[in-house]
């Protein structure tokens, strides 16, 4: 009897110890399992992340001065909607043009970062990554934009203000497409009217294909906003140009800002905007803000701005669609832009900031760890 109480006995303490060992499998089960579950999360999490487009890139010219050496310092930030840095691509070699406003730009379809190297004489395409894809060779480039369908790159070429080209590359092979004899120094794509405007000596409108709808010498455009046939033919170069973001094609302006030059005797700082037509319909003399980059921005629905940086003070000077002038913002900057999805951005020599388009305050900031002059800014 005593024998069969301690088997038992045993038997139970087995069952127990089994039963204990099984529940600690069952816990360090779970326990992986939700290791596992938190891996897989996190890959997911960071996957997600990395498939994130950038919410902007700025290009920046680290050397003052283009000595003629191959140094290449020189560099492009992408960056987040918060300000953070995802990727920095290094050893570029770029100096800064007439217009730097047009230098690289986001193709979205490819997932893909295009800019000017002219220092080099080519276009550079790098993925999110920073992993170079293309090479196009080409001397001269001061402006790239991109066709709506994401298949040609649209540079212009500029020897001088007078000498002027624009070539059309394929996007994925760089094979060159074509030549057109006319071109500018600032670029856009004009998505909803299906056209190009380009500034320079003269404002145009034209086609991918080549055709020309609009082309007027920016001597033939009014000097004074209350006389149309007072006209100014010592204007010196347009460098900047910006369409208003609204999806109805008439009821928008292409505004161009237009700089000053010493040589030029009657030259002037002006702001102005034509219909997509070409007619003149706003003039802003804008003084002593000296116009370097220019962007239109949309908040609280379909109220737009438009933003010039003064290059004399960096200060960013707002403007409402009657050419009202509205506020300026002392921030330091020298370029502004403004993406659908991203936002308005500005770029100085210090540091990068997303603005809030309805009162110009910063809602993210950027600091560099080195001053660079900003020559390049695609937001997204």
């Amino acid at each position: 009897m005593f024998q069969k109480i301690s088997v038992a006995k045993q038997v139970v303490r087995l069952r127990r110890s089994f039963d204990v060992y099984n529940l600690e499998e069952g816990f360090g089960m779970v326990r992986y399992l939700a290791s596992l579950g938190l891996l897989f999360c996190l890959v997911s999490s960071v996957l997600a992340q990395s498939d994130r487009p950038p919410a902007v890139a700025v290009l920046r010219d680290s050397e003052s001065a283009f000595d003629g050496t191959d140094i290449y310092h020189d560099h492009a930030i992408l960056l987040d909607s918060e300000a953070n840095v995802i990727k920095t691509i290094s050893g570029l070699g770029l100096y800064q043009s007439w217009s730097h406003q047009n230098m690289l730009l986001f193709d979205m379809a490819h997932r893909h970062l295009i800019l000017i190297e002219n220092q080099r004489d080519r276009l550079s395409v790098f993925d999110y990554n920073g992993t170079s894809q293309l090479t196009i060779p080409i001397e001269n480039a001061n402006a790239i934009t991109l066709t709506a369908d994401a298949t040609m790159i649209g540079c212009m070429v500029s020897k001088t203000l007078n000498e002027q080209q624009t070539v059309y590359f394929e996007t994925t092979t760089g094979k060159e497409i074509r030549r057109v004899n006319w071109g500018g120094v600032a670029l856009i794509n004009d998505v909803v009217g299906s056209q190009f405007w380009a500034v320079g000596k003269q404002l145009i409108a034209f086609e991918p294909e080549g055709e020309i709808s609009v082309r007027r010498p920016l001597t033939r455009l009014p000097a004074e906003p209350h006389h149309p046939t007072v006209i100014n033919s010592r204007n010196w170069c347009g460098v900047g140009v910006a369409v208003e973001p609204n999806a109805n094609h008439w009821n928008r302006r292409i505004w161009v800002i237009e700089r000053e030059h010493p040589d030029v005797k009657g030259s002037l700082n002006r702001l102005f905007a034509v219909d997509p037509d070409g007619q003149s319909r706003i003039l802003v003399e804008l003084n002593d803000i000296d116009p370097r980059s220019i962007a239109c921005a949309t908040y609280k629905g379909d109220l737009t701005l438009i933003l010039v940086v003064d290059g004399a003070t960096g200060d960013l000077v707002s403007f409402n669609s009657d050419g009202e002038r509205m506020r300026k913002v002392e921030l330091g900057v020298q370029m502004v832009g403004f993406g659908e999805h991203s936002g308005l951005w500005v770029a100085g020599r210090k540091s990068m900031q997303r603005l809030d388009p309805s009162d110009l305050s910063v809602v993210a900031q950027h600091t560099f760890e080195q001053d660079a002059d900003p020559v390049g800014l695609a937001v997204h």
